[in-house]
């Protein structure tokens, strides 16, 4: 019996933690750029480009709603031709006076397992 209520206490910690959603930290875009995207870049430049490119799979999910197309179009460019720095530059040339005026402080969602994989970058 102590057994079957142990198995059972076990089984509902599993269950319990395994239905927690996904953890989210809380940051702007800026401030995600600035803290991962740069380092991922010069690490692109040193033969590592997993880490930019990673980056560059997320940050659509970042854009507004009306802008998110476009953001896709220009990560997925920079994923096929491995300029890197360019997608910068073409985002920034299209969309940084708006975001810098408008949207800099915006709070965006980034999940805990990106932020902990871009975390080696610093390392």
């Amino acid at each position: 019996m102590k057994k079957t209520i142990y198995m059972f206490t076990i089984f509902s910690i599993v269950l319990s933690v395994s239905a927690q959603p996904e953890r989210k930290i809380e940051t702007t875009v800026h401030d995600f750029m600035e803290d991962y995207a740069k380092s991922a870049v010069k690490a692109a430049k040193k033969g590592k480009p997993e880490y930019i490119e990673k980056i560059l799979t997320e940050i659509p999910n970042f854009a507004l709603d009306e802008q998110k197309e476009k953001w896709i179009e220009i990560s997925r460019e920079a994923l096929k031709t491995k300029d890197y720095e360019q997608s910068c530059k073409s985002c920034h040339k299209e969309f940084k006076k708006e975001y810098k005026k408008t949207y800099r402080k915006r709070p965006i969602q980034v999940s805990q397992e990106l932020v902990t994989y871009l975390k080696a970058l610093k390392k």
